[in-house]
């Protein structure tokens, strides 16, 4: 029986309501949750959902779902540049069901977007409700770790309790304020700055944020928890469109809410976990996944032009690379390493079957050269645009190794051989559990090796490796290039494994080995359910064995080679160089070895069946024993008995000299010049160091009062500013450099210490300073400031102060 659109509705309304609650339990308004919900249903979902049925025409599929949520985002990146050239306000709320209500208006799009199509179309686009329902379940999965991991350790607005906020996240919110007044942003916590970051995030946040009075909540929580949901159901539109069936939709989605990267210990540098770690800490990325991801998808219906592709809008292609290039620097040059390796395997197959016809190589290699000279453009243009400068960047190949064998030997010296040992070992640690997830790509390509979907993810996965191993930057940002690639390799892994799951389970001794898992198959006579149990009872209780054996293997690990969070103790006392290597690498060896003889005792109890094995059994074995000892990272977060408190900070705000609180009174002060003052009015501040570095020095990162208030300061934290991060002087952390305009900082810095009617005007005449908004924890307040300015408040030694117009 056939669901139409009652499996997607019951997905929106059980995803919305888990939202809902995670939101609201966690601090944010249920009013403005509420209107949230109305915002992404009507002016993203519903006008994505038009759009891509317009693109695509058709049946209507089960993925166009999927679909919807990237394509809205365009819109309303789309719509943000349009209010801006024409000086209006257009909210999404309105401008959504308009986008829709004028696609339906016209009957050549109208009937695109109720579609036709023929009856293998429908068979292929179709999701059972079983299907529907995991789904959901994933969802609510995600949703869970997105509220533990997330949402429940970061309040939308400070309290008693939660006064120190992470940097970077105060560092989104201030550049969201900064998108809501400019077309060209600069950077927001030093006026006339130029920017030279990835800002699509911010236009979104901007255009989807209303006034702009819960910019702090719906920038660091509520936005990038939805675009969490949002890649979910990119992910299973994807699946099923490598695999020509709904089962890849829900590996592919099961491997971004499910599966995590193996930790073997608990020694510094621990694997990369992409999606559950960066979506709240970099927004950015965020986007950059969902715009990164639906860019393959529209690659692969490009490239391959089989049956399953028709249900991508593969004409969105050049709107979906723009998005990725503008919502993360790291993202476009990741895909293109993909379709790179995909465009020299795939040609090489072609050329070796040249005599089947000389005019596929030429038309496999337009297609190719196509692709990549789009996304070339696109990232030659974000680059002059978007990015000017490097922002920091280097090419520095020799960075890496030399930074671990200094981290694996305990000592920058060392014999040459033991400094290749060293690497290599660093190596394995870091990046084989990292990529353990990604096993399914061989998969893909062992029974598909002219299918592009998996040379494609290996090239995406390999390109930022190798870009995070030779590339370095100030703040450790060359790592954006893995994480960039991890959720896409992802994604395209777990489809290949549920596609051999599917046809393991589905393999009969008539049937072909190795068919052909682009279409879906035939329909075929339904067997009772008794049957088909006795049929494949065996695989299934195979598999449920090396899910246990692995998650055994990881246990044994961790609790026989244990670290208790320390590094080795071999290389806490004087230690030769073997002795270090084997320390650090005991863990991880135990770990291979162990997964390793699980895997091939069940391929060779499995070799034994009467049933023909699967081309790339033994892989994709593997990669069942990893998703299930991964499952220990995710356990704690999935537990319903977990006891969530309020959110209290890190660390306690006591110290007033380390680090300045994010107060209650500094909120409300901001929230005050939201409502009170002129988008292009400046501020002067006094919170411009967060504090002392570890080094002892100031860090120059402070950046609450932009954040908070919307608007942009004289000299506020410059941390992040490019020259800042161009400079990267060797022994120097960026962090603690000093301003380049000390004058200027001096200057600003007296309004507050020392305020003369002299200073005040010619703040207010020559830097557009119109509002003071000074700490006591940053710094000497003088009482001169209440009789030369109008105090707004003062409360918890937060000053808010309006300067008054000078005379003449």
């Amino acid at each position: 029986m056939r669901y139409r659109g009652l499996g997607e509705a019951g997905l929106l309304l059980v995803s919305g309501a888990a939202l809902l609650l995670a939101l609201t339990r966690t601090g944010s308004a249920v009013g403005m949750t509420l209107w949230w919900l109305a915002v992404v249903l009507l002016g993203i979902l519903l006008p994505g959902w038009v759009a891509v049925r317009a693109v695509r025409g058709g049946r209507v599929a089960a993925t166009d779902l999927g679909w919807a949520g990237p394509t809205g985002l365009v819109l309303a990146l789309l719509t943000w540049l349009l209010a801006h050239l024409v000086g209006l306000s257009l909210p999404l709320l309105v401008v959504g069901p308009v986008v829709a209500a004028a696609l339906l208006a016209v009957p050549a799009t109208r009937r695109r977007v109720l579609g036709r199509g023929d009856a293998d179309e429908v068979a292929a686009g179709s999701w059972p409700a079983l299907a529907w329902a995991t789904l959901t379940v994933l969802v609510l999965v995600a949703v869970r770790w997105v509220w533990v991991g997330g949402l429940a350790l970061m309040p939308p607005r400070p309290t008693a309790t939660y006064e120190l906020w992470n940097t970077d996240v105060l560092y989104q919110t201030a550049l969201t304020g900064e998108l809501r007044r400019e077309l060209v942003p600069g950077y927001p916590m030093v006026d006339g700055e130029p920017l030279g970051y990835h800002w699509f995030f911010h236009a979104v946040a901007a255009q989807l944020s209303g006034t702009g009075i819960d910019d702090l909540d719906i920038a660091t929580r509520v936005l990038p928890a939805t675009l969490v949901v949002i890649l979910l159901l990119l992910a299973a539109a994807v699946g099923h469109q490598v695999t020509g069936h709904w089962s890849g939709g829900l590996g592919a989605a099961a491997a971004l809410a499910v599966v995590r990267p193996i930790a073997v210990d608990t020694w510094v540098q621990p694997p990369i976990v992409a999606v559950p770690n960066y979506w709240q800490l970099s927004p950015t990325a965020a986007l950059g996944w969902v715009f990164g991801l639906a860019s393959v998808g529209a690659l692969l219906a490009v490239l391959r032009r089989g049956p399953s592709d028709r249900f991508a809008p593969a004409a969105l292609l050049p709107l979906f690379a723009v998005g990725a290039a503008g919502a993360k620097s790291a993202q476009v040059p990741v895909v293109i390493c993909g379709v790179g390796l995909a465009g020299i395997a795939v040609l090489i197959g072609e050329w070796r079957r040249r005599a089947d016809g000389s005019g596929r190589l030429r038309t496999a290699a337009r297609r190719y050269g196509l692709c990549l000279g789009l996304l070339a453009v696109v990232t030659a243009l974000a680059v002059l645009f978007l990015y000017p400068g490097s922002y920091g960047l280097r090419f520095t190949p020799s960075f890496w190794p030399q930074f671990e064998k200094t981290l694996v030997l305990g000592r920058p010296e060392g014999s040459a051989g033991a400094g290749i040992v060293a690497v290599v070992v660093s190596f394995v640690r870091r990046w084989a559990p990292t990529l353990f997830p990604a096993l399914g790509l061989l998969v893909l390509v062992r029974r598909r090796p002219r299918d592009p979907a998996g040379w494609l993810g290996i090239g995406t996965i390999v390109g930022g490796v190798l870009a995070a191993l030779t590339f370095r930057h100030p703040s450790g940002s060359q790592y954006y290039f893995a994480i960039a690639a991890l959720p896409i390799g992802y994604v395209l892994s777990g489809a290949g494994i549920a596609g051999w799951l599917r046809d393991e389970l589905a393999a009969r001794r008539e049937s072909a080995v190795g068919q052909d898992a682009g279409v879906a198959d035939a329909p075929v006579r339904r067997e009772p359910l008794r049957d088909r149990w006795r049929r494949v009872r065996g695989r299934v209780l195979l598999a449920g064995a090396v899910a246990a054996g692995g998650l055994l293997v990881v246990l044994a690990v961790r609790r026989f080679l244990r670290s208790g969070g320390r590094r080795p103790s071999a290389i806490t006392r004087p230690h030769g160089e073997a002795e270090a290597i084997v320390a650090w690498f005991t863990p991880t060896l135990g770990l291979l070895v162990g997964l390793g003889v699980v895997v091939t005792a069940a391929w060779l109890v499995r070799r034994r069946s009467s049933v023909p094995v699967v081309r790339g059994t033994w892989v994709a074995l593997l990669a069942v024993a990893v998703a299930a000892g991964g499952v220990r990272a995710l356990a704690p977060a999935l537990s319903p008995f977990k006891h969530l408190r309020v959110a209290t900070s890190p660390s306690a705000a006591t110290d007033r000299d380390r680090r300045p609180a994010v107060t209650p009174a500094l909120f409300e002060a901001g929230q005050y010049l939201r409502l009170h003052a002129a988008p292009s009015d400046v501020v002067a501040t006094n919170r411009v160091f967060n504090g002392v570095s570890a080094s002892g020095r100031p860090d120059n990162r402070d950046f609450a009062v932009s954040a908070l208030s919307g608007l942009r300061t004289d000299v506020g934290g410059y941390g992040y500013a490019p020259r800042v991060l161009q400079l990267d002087k060797p022994g120097q952390s960026y962090v603690v450099a000093p301003f380049w305009d000390q004058p200027r900082l001096d200057a600003e810095l007296a309004l507050i210490k020392g305020p003369t009617a002299e200073n005040l005007a010619t703040a207010y005449r020559d830097r557009g300073v119109r509002w003071i908004v000074a700490d006591e924890r940053s710094g000497r307040v003088s009482p001169q400031l209440a009789t030369l300015t109008d105090i707004v408040s003062r409360t918890d030694g937060v000053w808010l102060a309006r300067l008054r117009t000078p005379a003449g």
